[in-house]
């Protein structure tokens, strides 16, 4: 079997399985180590996000995303959704995603546990996550920003997530994943006939991280490597030996780094960009756990290291590298 769609993994859509996972590796012994900050932050913004994912403004904002999906890959454009109906919806997810994170009432300026009214329980997530100062600091602006200046930032955002200041990138990120994520789950996933490209065929994002699957079942198929969207969460496959960065070739220039107590995850760098991607083997054993976008972030250990060999990544986690 391979997972090359996402499924069992936290694809698309699937919050639930992802804040499963981040609950679990915070409850094991040591909490999370020293990724229990970033894990507690993320299951926070899963929480929110799994409480927004059915609502009904997200639904409709969804469709019309994923509007007109089947004619774009008909004719050979992409990305496949439509990114433009996005950015209304997506700034208006903004002020929520704040006071939902934070454990703030936006209707209230900013007052501690205070309640929307008309949102939805579920909305409401009460964190208790020691959420880092400059977050904090941006998301009170954006609170504060007019309707004006959050539309032009998720427009700037969707158009290049590395464009905008990365404190305010992580608000626009936790707010337009239910709308994206729902839309991406609407398209069916390509196949390698279909897209040769390292940005998402859906969404146009750069790729999170890299999975090695199980055995594909097809005649020379061996294990495929897909990319991991870091907005929409798609998967779609991608060549093994190649940067996804630079699209360097030569393995004399793409080292890799295994921990030796962490077999299933590594370190695949590029010396001719200097950028790297981490990569998820769920061939090995003890892989079968494993969520990639959220263990991501439980190994952010590794991305310390690979900062210190002068290594970068070009979308970072919710780890903050």
């Amino acid at each position: 079997m391979t997972f090359g769609s996402g499924a069992r993994r936290g694809g698309p859509g699937d919050f639930a399985a992802r804040l499963a996972r981040a609950e679990h590796l915070l409850a094991a012994p040591g909490g999370g180590g020293g990724a229990a900050g970033p894990l507690a932050l993320l299951a926070a913004v899963l929480r929110f996000q799994a409480g927004r994912a059915a609502g009904p403004a997200v639904v409709t904002a969804a469709d019309a995303v994923a509007a007109g999906h089947e004619l774009r890959k008909a004719t050979g454009r992409f990305p496949l959704l439509d990114l433009a109906a996005a950015i209304t919806p997506v700034a208006a997810e903004l002020p929520l995603a704040v006071e939902a994170v934070t454990g703030t009432d936006v209707a209230r300026g900013g007052a501690p546990g205070g309640s929307r009214g008309a949102e939805p329980p579920q909305a409401r997530v009460a964190t208790g996550t020691a959420l880092p100062d400059p977050l904090r600091a941006a998301g009170a602006a954006l609170t504060e920003a007019g309707a004006e200046a959050r539309h032009a930032l998720v427009e700037a955002w969707l158009e290049d997530p590395s464009g905008p200041e990365p404190v305010l990138g992580f608000w626009v990120r936790v707010a337009a994943g239910p709308v994206l994520e729902a839309a991406r789950a609407a398209v069916p996933t390509l196949g390698r006939d279909d897209w040769a490209g390292s940005a998402c065929p859906a969404c146009g994002g750069p790729a999170q991280l890299s999975v090695i699957a199980e055995e594909s079942g097809e005649f020379m198929g061996g294990s495929p490597r897909s990319l991991v969207c870091g907005r929409c969460a798609g998967w779609w496959p991608f060549p093994r030996a190649v940067c996804p960065w630079c699209s360097e070739a030569d393995p004399n220039r793409l080292p890799s780094f295994v921990p030796d107590e962490r077999r299933a995850v590594r370190i695949d760098g590029c010396e001719t960009c200097g950028h790297y991607v981490k990569t998820f083997d769920l061939r090995e054993p003890g892989a079968g756990d494993l969520v990639p976008l959220v263990d991501d972030v439980a190994t952010v250990s590794l991305d310390l290291w690979a900062h210190d060999q002068g290594l970068s990544r070009p979308l970072v986690s919710f780890a903050g590298v």
